[in-house]
């Protein structure tokens, strides 16, 4: 079984981030800002995006 996509909602998303990379070994492979709705995606994982 492989999973594709899952989301989560963060209350802090640099605290959120550093756990993802630095213990888990993630990397941050796409961020975007939407500054109108007021949040912002960030999309890690293991492997880089085909």
């Amino acid at each position: 079984m492989r999973i594709l996509h899952a989301m989560l909602r963060v209350g802090n998303l640099e605290k959120s981030l550093a756990f993802y990379t630095q213990v888990l070994g993630m990397k941050l492979l796409r961020r975007k800002d939407y500054p109108e709705g007021k949040f912002t995606l960030a999309f890690v994982g293991y492997q880089d995006e085909t």
